[in-house]
C-alpha cells in the first residue's frame, strides 16, 4: 500500500491519533453526562430548601403581619413578598428539571406542583379571612370596636353592661375559649331585655338596639373568621395549610430518595458504558500496535540480530545474509548492509594480519618496561613516589620535594663489625641479605617503607600513626627469635639490634645532577632518630623513642613504656625526653613498670633517698636493667656528695 517507511509509520501514527481522541471525547463526554446527572439531584435539594425558606416566611408572617396595623392599613408585607418570591423559585426548578423519560419520578414531581399550588392557594385563602378580620382599629375588628364606643357613650345602657360585654369580647379575643362567647350573648340579651323596658322613645330605642345588635353580630362574624382561620389553636385553614406542608415535604423526601438512587443507578451504568468502550478502543489500540510494531520491527528485528550475530562473531560471519523483506527504507538498509559486511570482513582480514604483527612487538616492548619499572621500584619505591605526588619514576624532576610528618625508625645491629671480621665478604653480603629480607617486610606489612640502608642499619619512615612503628619494632622480637635459630645451626654468634624512633616534620625530595639523581630525607629529626639509636647502647635498651613519638600516639594505653632520662645528644643544644618501649617478651621489666615509675616520681619530688631504695630492690630482681642502674648511681654519687646538685640532663658526648 505505502512505497516508503515513512508514509507507513505516518498513517500507522494517524490511525492512534484518531484512537487517543476517540478516547479523549468519551472521556468529555462522560464528565459532562455526570454533570447533568447532579445537576437534577442538586435542583431538587434546592427546591426543597427553597420550600422550607417559604413556609418559614409563612410563620413570619402569621407571627409578625397578623398584629401590624401597617399590613392590615396598606395591604403590603415583606414576609408577603418574600414568600411570593421564595414560591416563584420553588416553581421555577422544578420546571427546569426533566425526567420525562422516568415515569416515577415525573409522577412525583407533579405531585409537588400540586402540593405547592395547593399550600399557596390555602395561604393566600388565609391572608384573605386576615385582612377581613381586621386588627384593633381595621376592618371587622374595627368596626365592632366602633360600635362598642357608641353603646358606651349612650346613657341609656349602664356603663357596667357595656364594660361586661367590652371583658369578654377581650378575654376571647386574648384566649380563644367558647365560654366567653356564650357569657357575652347573656349580657346582650339582657341589655336587650333592660333597653325594651326602659321608657324611652321608639325612635331612639331602635338606634340603641341597632348598635347592640350590629355590635354581636360582629362580634359572631369575628368569631366565626377565627375558627376558619385557626392560628390560634391550629385548625381551619392553618390546620389544612400544616397539613399540606406536611405531604408536601413527605413528597420532596421521598423524590430527594428516589433522585439519589436513580443517581446510583444512572452513575453504575455509565461507568459500565465507559469502561467496556474504554476497554474496546484500548484493546483495538493494543491490537493494531502489536500488528504495526510486528510490521515495523520484523526486518529491523531480523536486521538486528544478524548484526548481532556479525558482531558477536568477531566480524568474520560470511555465511549468512539478512533477507531483504521490503523495498522501503528498511530493505535499502539490509541490502546496503550486506554490502557493507563484504567490505568489513575483507578489510579486518588484512587489518587483523597487520595488527598480530603489531601487537606482538608492542607485547616484547611492554615486557621490557615491566622489567624496568620493576627494577626501579626496588631503588626508589612506590611509597617515596607517592609522598612526592608522582605516579612513576618518570615524573620525578630535580628539585622534587614535599615535606611530612613522619615517624623514622633507625635499627642497627649491635656489635656488627666484630661479626663482619669473622666472614668473609660475600657471606657478610649474604648474612646482610638474610637479615634484611626478615626485617623489611615486617616494616612494610605495617605501612612503613625504606628509605636507605646504612651498611646493617636500616632507616624506615612510617607517613601515618606512630602506632605502626611501634608495632614493627615489637615484630623484629618474633623474627630475631627465628633468625638467631639458624644462626646457631651455622655456629654463628646471635645478634641483638638496637632501634630509634622519633616523630617529627621531614623532607622528601630528590637531589643530584640532571644525569644523577638520588632520592633523599632531610631533616633534623633524621638526625635525631639517628641519635636516639645510638642511646639504646648506654642504656641497654632495645627500643627508644622520643616524648615526640609519645604524644603523636593514636593508643598510648596499647604499650608498656618508661621514662629513661634527658639527653643533650651529640650535636644538639635542647634536650630530649627519651622513653623506653616494652615489647611483650622483656617480662622482667614489665614486672616492676610501676615500681620503676614510682622511682622517677619520687626523683622529681626530690626523694632521693626513697628512690635509692626502690632502684636497689628493681636491681636485685633484674641486676642487667641497664636504665635502673644509671639512676642508681645518680643517686648514689649525690647522696654521698660526688654530685654536689641533681642534674636531670645527661650529655651524650659519643653518637
Amino acid at each position: 500500500m505505502f512505497r516508503t517507511f515513512r508514509h507507513r509509520l505516518l498513517f500507522w501514527f494517524l490511525v492512534f491519533i484518531t484512537f487517543s481522541l476517540l478516547i479523549i471525547t468519551l472521556s468529555f463526554t462522560y464528565i459532562n453526562k455526570r454533570e447533568r446527572i447532579l445537576s437534577r439531584t442538586k435542583e431538587i435539594e434546592r427546591s426543597y430548601a427553597l420550600l422550607l425558606k417559604s413556609v418559614k416566611a409563612q410563620q413570619d408572617f402569621f407571627s409578625y403581619e397578623t398584629k401590624s396595623q401597617r399590613f392590615f392599613r396598606t395591604g403590603d408585607s415583606e414576609y408577603l413578598n418574600y414568600y411570593l418570591k421564595l414560591l416563584d423559585s420553588t416553581r421555577y426548578g422544578l420546571e427546569q428539571i426533566d425526567f420525562s423519560k422516568e415515569q416515577e419520578l415525573n409522577q412525583v414531581i407533579g405531585e409537588i406542583k400540586s402540593d405547592i399550588t395547593r399550600i399557596d392557594s390555602i395561604f393566600l385563602d388565609l391572608i384573605v379571612q386576615i385582612q377581613a378580620r381586621g386588627y384593633k382599629d381595621h376592618n371587622l375588628e374595627g368596626s365592632m370596636r366602633r360600635d362598642a364606643h357608641w353603646l358606651e357613650r349612650a346613657p341609656e345602657i349602664p356603663t357596667k353592661d357595656v364594660l361586661y360585654l367590652r371583658r369578654h369580647e377581650k378575654d376571647y379575643i386574648i384566649r380563644n375559649e367558647k365560654s366567653y362567647v356564650s357569657r357575652f350573648r347573656r349580657r346582650i340579651r339582657d341589655i336587650r331585655t333592660r333597653i325594651s323596658q326602659r321608657p324611652i322613645s321608639r325612635k331612639r330605642k331602635e338606634e340603641i338596639l341597632f348598635y347592640v345588635d350590629s355590635y354581636q353580630r360582629k362580634f359572631l362574624q369575628l368569631v366565626d373568621l377565627d375558627e376558619r382561620i385557626g392560628i390560634r389553636d391550629n385548625s381551619g385553614l392553618k390546620e389544612l395549610l400544616d397539613n399540606e406542608i406536611n405531604v408536601a415535604e413527605i413528597n420532596f423526601n421521598y423524590i430527594i430518595d428516589l433522585t439519589k438512587q436513580w443517581e446510583q443507578n444512572e452513575f453504575r451504568r455509565l461507568t459500565w458504558y465507559f469502561i467496556i468502550i474504554t476497554l474496546v478502543l484500548v484493546g483495538g489500540s493494543v491490537f493494531i500496535s502489536t500488528y504495526i510494531s510486528k510490521k515495523i520491527t520484523r526486518p529491523l528485528t531480523e536486521l538486528t540480530n544478524h548484526i548481532t550475530r556479525f558482531v558477536d562473531s568477531k566480524f568474520t560471519l560470511e555465511s549468512e545474509h539478512p533477507m531483504v523483506r521490503t523495498e522501503d527504507e528498511i530493505g535499502k538498509l539490509t541490502r546496503n548492509f550486506s554490502f557493507l559486511k563484504d567490505e568489513v570482513i575483507s578489510r579486518l582480514k588484512f587489518f587483523k594480519q597487520k595488527v598480530d604483527e603489531r601487537t606482538e612487538e608492542l607485547a616484547n616492548a611492554n615486557k621490557r618496561l615491566l622489567r624496568l619499572s620493576e627494577a626501579n621500584s626496588r631503588f626508589v619505591p612506590q611509597e617515596f613516589l607517592n609522598n612526592l605526588g608522582r605516579k612513576s619514576i618518570e615524573e620525578v624532576m630535580l628539585g622534587d620535594q614535599v615535606e611530612r610528618e613522619m615517624t623514622i625508625v633507625f635499627s642497627d645491629i649491635r656489635e656488627f663489625t666484630k661479626i663482619s671480621e669473622s666472614l668473609s665478604p660475600q657471606e657478610n653480603f649474604d648474612f646482610i641479605n638474610a637479615y634484611l629480607n626478615g626485617v623489611v617486610p615486617i616494616i612494610r606489612s605495617n605501612g612503613g617503607f625504606i628509605d636507605k640502608f646504612i651498611g646493617d642499619s636500616v632507616m624506615a619512615l612510617f607517613p601515618k600513626n606512630p602506632d605502626n612503628a611501634i608495632k614493627t619494632v615489637f615484630e623484629f622480637d618474633a623474627f630475631l627469635k627465628d633468625f638467631n635459630l639458624k644462626l646457631k645451626k651455622e655456629n654463628k654468634p646471635a645478634i641483638q639490634i638496637g632501634t630509634g624512633i622519633h616523630t617529627g616534620n621531614l623532607i622528601l625530595g630528590t637531589i643530584g645532577h640532571d644525569h644523577r639523581l638520588e632520592t633523599t630525607v632531610i631533616s633534623d629529626a633524621v638526625n635525631t632518630a639517628s641519635r636516639v639509636e645510638g642511646l639504646t647502647k648506654f642504656y641497654h635498651a632495645k627500643t627508644i623513642g622520643t616524648e615526640a613519638t609519645i604524644s603523636k600516639l593514636k593508643k598510648p594505653d596499647a604499650f608498656q613504656y618508661r621514662f629513661l632520662d634527658k639527653v643533650r645528644v651529640k650535636g644538639k643544644t635542647k634536650t630530649l625526653s627519651v622513653y623506653e618501649f616494652l615489647s611483650p617478651s622483656e617480662t622482667k621489666k614489665i614486672a616492676y613498670l610501676e615500681e620503676y615509675n614510682e622511682a622517677v616520681q619520687l626523683i622529681e619530688q626530690s626523694k632521693i633517698k626513697e628512690a635509692t631504695a626502690l632502684f636497689a630492690k628493681i636491681l636485685e630482681q633484674n641486676p642487667d636493667d641497664g636504665a635502673a642502674k644509671i639512676f642508681y648511681e645518680k643517686c648514689n654519687n649525690y647522696i654521698n656528695r660526688d654530685t654536689p646538685s641533681w642534674d636531670d640532663i645527661t650529655n651524650m658526648i659519643t653518637k
